[in-house]
């Protein structure tokens, strides 16, 4: 767990404070994951107006129990990054590595591996989640969807995704869980792509 203290300064009214940044988070550590799930660890509270706001920085992110490690790199563009000597080197065959550039999509990620579901079909997933909607002509379509959950209940077992439509996150859909399997039958050849290195998947990695 490496963290380090900053002055931050406020975007609001310019008053400088403290704030401590966590380059490197094990899941292990409960109280930090858990803080930085719920969005408290990397937001910023002024002291002196009041203004909070996410601040942005690199982050890696390891859960070696369920073998992956995420790296959140802002304001960038890349699709592929090497980062050498951050894994232990003979677990590196076993371990799934995932480059983001939002802190909503690495929580996302971290649930779907929690989860123990595969990110590149869950992409697929929600791929076909919102052709249907646009092929059904729905009035909101939207711009992003987010895997939430898991659910087991007395109906059957779902997957949960929050949308996302500008800045406002929309009701809840609830896909049936066989419709993740019967994807991820159909799509079979998708095992045969390597995903090398931190690589960014997501919608545009599934159509290439």
């Amino acid at each position: 767990m490496k963290s380090e203290v900053q002055v931050i300064t406020c975007p609001k009214c310019g008053s400088k404070q403290e704030f401590t940044l966590y380059r490197s988070i094990n899941a292990a550590n409960h109280d930090i994951r858990e803080k930085f799930l719920d969005g408290s660890l990397t937001m910023l509270v002024c002291d002196n107006c009041g203004f909070s706001g996410a601040v942005e920085y690199p982050l890696l992110y390891h859960d070696l129990n369920e073998k992956f490690s995420l790296y959140f790199q802002p304001d960038s563009t890349e699709r592929t990054i090497s980062l050498p000597n951050v894994l232990p080197a003979h677990l590196l065959s076993e371990i799934r590595m995932r480059l983001v550039h939002t802190q909503d999509d690495m929580r996302e990620k971290i649930f779907i591996f929690r989860d123990k579901l595969d990110d590149r079909i869950i992409e697929l997933v929600k791929d076909s989640i919102l052709k249907e909607m646009e092929a059904k002509k729905e009035k909101i379509i939207p711009e992003a969807l987010y895997y939430a959950e898991d659910r087991f209940a007395c109906e059957g077992r779902s997957l949960i995704f929050v949308p996302r439509l500008g800045t406002e996150y929309l009701d809840p859909i609830k896909i049936p869980f066989e419709t993740y399997e019967k994807i991820k039958m159909l799509m079979h050849v998708i095992w045969e792509r390597p995903v090398e290195g931190y690589t960014v998947v997501d919608k545009e990695w599934i159509r290439v």
